[in-house]
């Protein structure tokens, strides 16, 4: 259940996002659903992440091609 759960801090080191952007993201109470707090700190549910990252590129994609026409 949590092996792809990491700090935030080393998620840069995994997948190329800013640690800053995630705190951005936190701190404006965007994506909830890949921050989960364990013991008072702060961790990022990369599963989830993968998940908003796909979602976010096949957006891109559509609006792309909307204007490709």
């Amino acid at each position: 259940m949590f092996e792809n759960i990491i700090p935030i801090a080393q998620v840069p080191t995994k997948i190329q996002i800013a640690e800053k952007t995630l705190r951005n993201w936190r701190y404006k109470g965007m994506y909830p659903q890949i921050f989960v707090k364990l013991g008072g700190k702060a961790f990022v549910d990369l599963d989830e992440l993968a998940k908003i990252k796909t979602t976010q590129q096949e957006k891109a994609k559509r609006i792309a091609l909307r204007h490709d026409l």
